[in-house]
């Protein structure tokens, strides 16, 4: 179980309000981390994402913990790092909302396996979006994973793109 992940956006506070309007949450203020935000879901297991500036990242503190330092302005945001998120809105009323703040969105199959709603926050980085029945499709296809004598066998039809094997 994941309780909480962070990304980073140039306008935090618009991100955590897209997430809190899509998951039925609330936003708060994050101050360790000056102008960052907080989503949480009254879900009962803490699901929260927090939201951080552009240029945001993390690095080691010893004991006391990590601390916040700030990536040079213009520095590439783009990352592998994602994460898929099951929401309770209908599809079309998600993709309505992305598409209001100017963010790429698409109906994407993976691999024949599952669906998920692509929406690229600020069009920089990824969030799948799951509504009910994407992630019933989601949850099915992860459970008979686990059930498999060999789990490898099931990605095995999900080849990269063309596109995939270039360089960037």
């Amino acid at each position: 179980m994941i309780h909480h992940l962070s990304v980073s956006a140039a306008a935090p506070q618009g991100a955590a309000e897209f997430f809190a309007d899509i998951m039925g949450g609330v936003v708060v203020d994050f101050p360790p981390n000056p102008g960052s935000f907080m989503v949480f879901k009254a879900d009962g297991m803490g699901t929260a994402i927090e939201i951080y500036p552009a240029g945001s990242v993390m690095v080691p503190n010893g004991e006391p913990g990590s601390i916040f330092v700030r990536q040079a302005e213009g520095a590439d945001r783009r990352s592998p790092t994602h994460f898929a998120l099951s929401v309770s809105m209908a599809r079309e009323e998600v993709m309505a909302k992305a598409a209001a703040k100017g963010w790429e969105t698409y109906v994407c199959d993976r691999g024949g396996h599952f669906h998920v709603i692509e929406v690229w926050i600020e069009n920089t980085w990824l969030v799948e979006i799951l509504p009910l029945d994407f992630a019933a499709e989601y949850l099915s296809f992860a459970g008979a994973i686990t059930e498999m004598a060999d789990p490898n066998e099931a990605l095995d039809a999900h080849q990269p793109q063309a596109k995939t094997l270039e360089n960037a």
